[in-house]
């Protein structure tokens, strides 16, 4: 196989999602249990507010976050807000077309600047309570009755700047910049990944936003362990899948998984080289601490979890094509296919269980939730966390 390169200057013989195909193919023809390990999650941690505060603080606030894909904001002057990490951002793309993150609050008043979701093509931010006007770049430009403010620097009242990176096409924001991570360094071989899926070419077709009564935890759980694909997926796309038959490991602070389509029975002993990635596994990443990507057969989801409290959770899904639709059918297969990952898959299953095992910890039932041996990839992500807000 060719030698395979992401961002980093060192070369693998192997890309690290063949990797972990092959070792999910020697799984199932040796007939493997991938674990051993059964273990017990104290209800607790899902619902203690202290235990959240910690997480909000060690995780979400110290870490890059996803907030947005560059498709979203393609031309100059376009922007969008997002408010869901506990401060109010603004995600701009200047005149030189770099992508910038502000706190969305004029520097005068204090009055948030920016109403709307969404924008195209703005020239300038201007403040609603007194037009006091920015650029693209933060810079402030104009200010009415300039002179009424004396000996004053206006200066040094440009939009405050959030740290903002753009990799593999994702717009990433880091708001406790005290340690700063480059994103690429920080992915580890993940960026492998991301590359070798081309995210950067991506375009995102639809987008959603909806607020869930779960712990962010039980969410993350429910996309990593192939114990229920067949099961709470049955009417949906659970027929596709081989039962269990997933495989997992850790890089850094995150984690690759891959659960086996039906046709991959049927390559089993072919090599590599004749995989079709998309077709013969579900591919999935879980980037630290809140998103999760999955690979379908054709398009690729991108979901983000920015928890409100230790009992609510906003979701958001970028839907993304390879390609804006050529045709009228095209864009129709597109919201046929939305509509089923969307509210078939994610929202009338996943969430739903998500949100009544969320009332169901609250009830006292149980002290404990118990992890098998095909839930491994639960505690790898559990053990991540607690290391994190443990530091």
């Amino acid at each position: 196989m060719k030698n395979y390169k992401g961002s980093s200057s060192t070369a693998c013989a192997t890309p690290p999602h063949i990797e972990l195909l092959e070792r999910l193919r020697d799984q199932i023809v040796e007939e493997r249990t991938p674990s051993s390990e059964v273990r017990q999650l104290p209800v607790n941690i899902f619902i203690d507010p202290e235990r959240f505060a910690r997480e909000h603080e060690k995780a979400f606030l110290a870490r890059p976050v996803i907030v947005g894909h560059v498709s979203m904001i393609p031309e100059a002057g376009d922007h969008f807000t997002h408010d869901l990490l506990g401060k109010p951002l603004l995600i701009a793309r200047d005149q030189d077309g770099e992508i910038r993150a502000f706190l969305n609050v004029c520097r005068h008043r204090g009055m948030r600047l920016v109403e709307a979701p969404g924008r195209k093509g703005a020239p300038s931010f201007v403040c609603p309570y007194h037009h006091w006007s920015y650029g693209m770049d933060g810079s402030l430009n104009y200010v009415p009755l300039r002179e009424t403010f004396g000996d004053t620097d206006l200066s040094c009242h440009n939009l405050q700047t959030v740290r903002c990176e753009v990799h593999r096409g994702l717009i990433w924001v880091q708001l406790n910049d005290e340690r700063p991570q480059v994103v690429s360094d920080w992915l580890g071989t993940i960026d492998f990944d991301l590359a070798a899926f081309d995210f950067a070419s991506k375009v995102v077709m639809q987008q959603s936003t909806t607020l869930k009564k779960a712990n962010w935890k039980l969410i993350i759980e429910a996309f990593q362990d192939g114990y229920h694909v067949t099961r709470l997926h049955k009417k949906t796309v659970g027929g596709f899948f081989l039962d269990s038959q997933a495989a997992t490991e850790s890089e850094n602070e995150h984690i690759r998984s891959a659960v086996a389509r039906k046709p991959f029975s049927e390559v089993l002993h072919d090599s590599p080289e004749q995989w079709d990635v998309r077709k013969h596994v579900s591919f999935s990443h879980f980037i630290f601490p809140n998103a999760i990507t999955v690979l379908h057969p054709e398009y690729t989801s991108v979901l983000t979890l920015f928890p409100q409290s230790a009992d609510e959770t906003y979701v958001t899904h970028l839907f993304m094509a390879n390609h804006e639709p050529k045709s009228k059918e095209e864009r129709e297969h597109i919201n046929r296919s939305f509509d089923l990952i969307e509210n078939g898959v994610f929202q009338s299953e996943d969430y739903f269980v998500c949100e009544g095992i969320h009332a169901g910890l609250r009830s006292g039932a149980n002290d404990y939730l118990l992890t098998g041996q095909h839930e491994q990839n639960l505690l790898v992500f559990h053990d991540i966390l607690n290391r994190v807000i443990e530091v």
